[in-house]
């Protein structure tokens, strides 16, 4: 719930400039540099960055898989403070706990309104990829990005929830319709999402056989709730998922690895009217027997991030700690490429998270912000309890 906007603003000096870990080409190194503090305009919101979560998607948006023009600030899965808005917002205020949704829509397209906006027809791009993200001390967006953090949840908690928590609630609830009793197969289910699948695939009832690539993430998945857990290079993988089902196959299958061979996995281990959900995608082809479908009324399907409801919704799930997200490691900006490495070598469990420094920012403030801003502006720095940050 929204926070009153104080009726006299408090206004501080803020820094005239930030740290900023910017790309200068996709694929390319990052550089640490200082930036002037983006001013919120109309519209908008500036946020202090307190943590930023770090795991594939980011590895293949820094390459340029995504599109999107350099120099780049990349950096999506953030939670911080709101510290200043521009005229007209009202869903935010200074001070307030905030995480950031991904995706830039239109709001008014028909999928917008249908309550399915990752569709949306009118698409402005992605946080980090079309415009700057969050791989700095303060992040400038659309006011309706900002969604608020429970109390009880920590920054780098709400952080990583903004992607690699919310997006199998959303694969697993809507895409694959998991239901008690169901047999689950979560392809990559040692990795940044994919080891949050296993925990929504157990919340919702179902049994899960995990699939992954190194013992270490298997030992993970069955830490987390996995109830069978399977290296994907051993051979006769499929008909092993089969004889765990007692030979019928998986109700439903969700795949966040997404090349070839899993989804060809997948479609294998499936049963009668099962549901195959693919959310990572990867190269490659794969054959699909049309008889076969409609024999078997097999469904196929994609799934793609989340509402802004579903991430409301996760969030609420995370607070309620009936999910818990998974960091294993952390470090602070300056040493964000020891996590890509660890992302490049396949070695990191669960998720990582970019811990942003609160005295960085509080050195060489100004009043160049406030001057800036203009009427209707309002911004303030907040002060909360160290276990808030």
């Amino acid at each position: 719930m929204a926070s009153k906007q104080p009726s006299t603003p408090a206004r501080e000096e803020f820094p005239e400039t930030m740290r900023a870990l910017v790309l200068d080409t996709w694929g390319g190194p990052f550089r640490l540099e200082q930036r002037p503090v983006p001013l919120p305009g109309p519209g908008e919101a500036l946020m202090r960055v307190r943590a930023a979560g770090v795991g594939l998607t980011l590895g293949h948006i820094r390459r340029g898989a995504f599109g999107g023009e350099t120099p780049r600030i990349i950096g999506h899965e953030l939670g911080g403070d709101i510290a200043a808005v521009g005229a007209g917002v009202d869903n935010v205020f200074p001070g307030d706990r905030c995480l950031v949704y991904f995706y830039l829509n239109c709001g008014s397209c028909r999928f917008c309104c249908g309550n399915r906006e990752t569709l949306c027809v009118n698409s402005r791009g992605l946080v980090g990829v079309s415009r700057d993200g969050g791989f700095a001390d303060y992040v400038c967006l659309p006011a309706s990005n900002f969604l608020h953090i429970p109390d009880n949840v920590s920054y780098a908690d709400a952080a990583v929830t903004a992607d690699a928590v919310c997006t199998p609630w959303h694969a697993i609830k809507e895409r694959a319709g998991v239901q008690p009793l169901d047999d689950v197969l979560i392809l990559g289910a040692g990795g940044g999402v994919g080891i949050h699948g296993v925990q929504m695939a157990k919340l919702f009832g179902g049994r899960v056989i995990a699939v992954d690539v190194s013992p270490a993430k298997l030992d993970l998945a069955r830490t987390w709730g996995a109830d069978e857990a399977f290296d994907a290079r051993a051979s006769g993988l499929a008909e092993r998922i089969r004889e765990a089902t007692g030979g019928k196959g998986v109700e439903s299958c969700v795949d966040f690895a997404g090349n070839a061979q899993t989804v060809q996995l997948g479609i294998q281990s499936l049963a009668v009217a099962g549901r195959m959900v693919i959310v990572g995608v990867q190269p490659g082809a794969v054959p699909i027997d049309p008889s076969n479908l409609v024999r078997t009324e097999q469904t196929i399907t994609g799934s793609r991030h989340v509402t802004k409801l579903e991430l409301q919704e996760t969030i609420a799930v995370v607070a309620r700690g009936l999910v818990t997200p998974v960091i294993s490691e952390r470090r602070p900006l300056e040493r964000v490429e020891e996590l890509f490495d660890l992302i490049n070598r396949q070695e990191l469990l669960g998720r990582a998270v970019l811990e942003v420094s609160d005295e960085a920012v509080l050195e060489g403030a100004s009043e160049a912000l406030d001057a800036a801003l203009g009427p209707g502006a309002v911004r303030k720095r907040p002060h909360l309890p160290p276990e808030k940050r």
